[in-house]
């Protein structure tokens, strides 16, 4: 028998829900059992290796109630983000608005260069290689993102008083739409992929990383920062939980690479 067998048998005495993913892991440095709810609804049960197997059973039966909710909200928000194959028609976004991805050999009559955003819905791209269509098309969000963050960041730096800010477009991975980088740095950063959510997502982003920059004491989203965000965005709590929504759907640049 091995060591965690007994601990494999008490948690399956709760009879937790069979559509659930639980794991059991065994952490030698941890002091006392964790639950822990992971995006799209997997459940860990941290254990100590000395652990006695009836506690978890008692300790996962009284977070019952709490697990049911965690899972059903981790679930609702699981990411569903689009993969993209970079053919015509596609669908792409700027600011919430939809635009037809249109693969171009010479640049179009009233365009200045590729790739580019038309105001009719369309988004030109040179015909090349699907890595290089990629490419193109982040770039062009991240140009694109950087100039409205100088241009929208302005009014924050004169309001609270916040000097010498610079500001970066780059991949944040999955886990950020925007980061502060404290000084040296002094950086406001934003994911590019930002870019394509409705203009409210990316203000209420500007906002919250802003917040950060003028140096709020305290805990990093304690009552100071959230001061600061009442005063300049009163809303900022409905626009967090729509980010939270809308931003599973949103293209984070995978795509179908060739075989």
């Amino acid at each position: 028998m091995s060591s965690s067998e007994p601990f494999r048998a008490a948690l399956a005495a709760v009879s937790l829900p069979a559509d659930w993913q639980v794991e059991l892991v065994i952490r030698p440095r941890r002091r006392r059992l964790s639950l822990e709810v992971k995006p799209g609804g997997a459940v860990l049960v941290l254990v100590p290796p000395n652990t006695d197997p009836r506690l978890i059973t008692w300790f996962v039966t009284c977070k019952r109630q709490w697990l049911n909710e965690k899972v059903k909200i981790a679930t609702q928000l699981a990411p569903a983000h689009s993969i993209k194959e970079f053919t015509d028609g596609e669908e792409f976004h700027l600011y919430g608005a939809s635009y037809r991805l249109q693969l171009m050999d010479h640049v179009p009559a009233g365009v200045d260069q590729l790739p580019a955003f038309d105001p009719v819905g369309i988004l030109y791209v040179r015909r090349q290689s699907p890595a290089r269509i990629r490419q193109a098309i982040i770039g062009l969000y991240r140009k694109i993102g950087l100039e409205w963050l100088q241009q929208h960041g302005r009014r924050y730096e004169l309001d609270g008083q916040i000097s010498d800010l610079a500001y970066v477009v780059r991949d944040l991975g999955r886990r950020h739409w925007g980061l502060y980088y404290g000084p040296p740095k002094h950086t406001v950063a934003a994911h590019w992929t930002a870019f394509s959510l409705p203009v409210r997502l990316v203000e209420y982003l500007l906002a919250h990383e802003m917040a950060h920059a003028t140096g709020p004491a305290g805990r990093s989203h304690g009552p100071a920062w959230q001061r600061q965000m009442n005063r300049w965005m009163p809303d900022w709590r409905r626009r967090q939980a729509e980010l939270a929504e809308t931003g599973r759907h949103v293209w984070l640049g995978g795509w179908n690479r060739p075989a």
